[in-house]
């Protein structure tokens, strides 16, 4: 396993707050989360690998690693670090800036999975724009601060059920695979981590259920008829949700993953007639 605390000191890195960039240093947590990935033979990617304590643990497993890191200083660290592994490439871009077609590409076009422990500054949105997307992702495996983890695992009437709730649990079996707390990582963080499981449920990627469900959760304390008007038009709101059995006055936060599947598909059969 790298020492990063030996890296920091020999080379003298500075871990970057702005970037998040808090070390995973817990040798059984980062094993059990390569087991997890099930990497061996598989295109992986890895996003913030900071000092590549797990870019190379899953390097020795993988068919092909790529690894993302925004920072250009911790990149060329990695370059050398990781340097016996060739099956590795190190790409010094802003994962949310990154096109889906440059993510595709990394491992042309083949299916991969995912596993990081994401950057807390950008938890939320790499996350989304993972699940939310055509990218052909057999499972993921991802680190983030307990509280963002919350909304992942929400269900319908918990306070953390969002849209991205919906989403994920659509695409992806959800499930917490371990707790971390600060003292897994350096420098420590003031917040006590998690790591998901998400298990690929389905490849048909569908826009139109993603944009009916953020449209239902886009005003959380109003109805559904007042949102998805926003979809349908205000006239038709009330029919097109009755049509798929469901109250017009009932909220998002009610609902279930059946029940956006049939108001998505009540929303399409509308807006195809």
């Amino acid at each position: 396993m790298i020492d990063s605390k030996k890296i920091i000191r020999e080379l003298g890195v500075e871990p970057n707050k702005a970037l998040g960039q808090n070390f995973l240093i817990d040798e059984p947590a980062l094993e059990r989360m390569v087991e997890a990935a099930e990497a061996k033979g598989k295109n992986v990617l890895e996003i913030g690998p900071g000092l590549g304590v797990l870019t190379d643990a899953l390097a020795n497993e993988a068919k092909r690693v790529a690894a993302v890191e925004i920072d250009s200083k911790m990149a060329a660290v990695l370059t050398d670090t990781l340097r016996e592994h060739a099956n590795t490439v190190i790409v010094n871009r802003d994962f949310l800036k990154l096109p889906i077609r440059d993510i595709e590409a990394l491992f042309g076009g083949e299916s991969f999975t995912v596993c990081a422990n994401l950057p807390y500054y950008i938890t939320s949105e790499a996350a989304v724009k993972l699940i939310d997307s055509h990218l052909s992702i057999d499972r993921m495996v991802l680190m983030m601060q307990k509280e963002a983890a919350d909304h992942f695992l929400a269900g319908p009437k918990q306070k953390c059920y969002t849209a991205v709730s919906v989403i994920s649990q659509h695409y992806y079996s959800v499930s917490e695979l371990m707790q971390l707390s600060p003292s897994s990582y350096y420098p420590e963080p003031a917040v006590h981590s998690c790591v998901l499981l998400f298990e690929r449920k389905t490849h048909e990627y569908d826009p139109l259920y993603s944009k009916t469900v953020k449209a239902a959760f886009s005003m959380r304390r109003k109805t559904l008829k007042n949102n998805i008007a926003n979809l349908v038009g205000k006239a038709f709101a009330a029919e097109v949700i009755e049509s798929a059995g469901l109250s017009y006055s009932a909220r998002a936060e009610e609902l279930t993953s059946d029940d956006f599947m049939r108001l998505s598909d009540a929303v399409k059969a509308f807006l195809e007639a």
